[in-house]
């Protein structure tokens, strides 16, 4: 009983790490078409990429126990889309969406780090995975910065 509250624990962990990569991946894919900046577009495709990577990751260690990653509900990612769409309405600048990006970063890292205290028994191939999306959302942080105005 033991091992199946440990893999359903693991499960839900990785499920989140997932929500947590895909929100970023998805909101990089909303602003997409309203960045007109070459640099930022570059460093945000980038970013995009690096999502992907975790959510194969996360898939990847998944698959090792028959299970899928559960995908976000239709209405969230019309939340966020809307969010975005909102957000941007009256100043789509490259500030602006910098800014939204580095305050989207910032919720992920406390979500990650609040989901690894959560999980202290997660297998250490999985807390990776968590950590590399925090050292992600960090860098992506960083570069965001040289955009503010």
């Amino acid at each position: 009983m033991q091992q199946n509250s440990q893999k359903s624990e693991n499960t839900e962990f990785l499920n989140k790490v997932y929500k947590n990569s895909k929100a970023g991946s998805d909101a990089i894919s909303y602003l997409k078409d309203k960045i007109t900046d070459q640099s930022l577009m570059s460093d945000l495709q980038y970013q995009h990429s690096q999502y992907q990577e975790i959510q194969s990751r996360v898939s990847k260690e998944l698959s090792k126990n028959g299970e899928f990653p559960k995908e976000q509900s239709p209405v969230s990612q019309i939340g966020m889309w809307s969010g975005v769409q909102l957000n941007t309405l009256l100043d789509k600048s490259t500030d602006k969406i910098a800014e939204m990006m580095m305050q989207g970063s910032t919720m992920g890292i406390i979500d990650m780090a609040r989901t690894l205290k959560e999980y202290p028994d997660i297998p250490d191939s999985s807390r990776k995975i968590g950590e590399d999306l925090i050292k992600l959302e960090e860098n992506s942080m960083q570069k965001m910065k040289s955009y503010l105005s």
